[in-house]
């Protein structure tokens, strides 16, 4: 079965500020992803901050975990009332 994309108001931007403000590149933030067990591109990570591409919901959660966050920490904070 496929994965779908979440229709939660993902951020790429709060993404991209977790993860600079914890010091880590996209290619450190790949093996954190990797060490919670999940796979992931340095280049879809790019992707992600960029907004041009939005996660499934198995690698929301495996980004939140690696970053040492909750899921809730990478939602838009003005869509999330909505």
């Amino acid at each position: 079965m496929p994965r779908s994309h979440l229709s939660l108001p993902f951020s790429g931007s709060r993404l991209r500020e977790m993860r600079e403000r914890r010091g880590l590149t996209r290619p450190a933030l790949v093996m954190r992803c990797r060490e919670v067990g999940h796979s992931v591109t340095a280049q879809h990570l790019c992707r992600l901050e960029a907004g041009t591409h939005k996660p499934s919901a198995p690698l929301l959660k495996a980004l939140a975990e690696a970053l040492g966050g909750a899921v809730d920490d990478l939602l838009d904070a003005t869509l999330k009332s909505a």
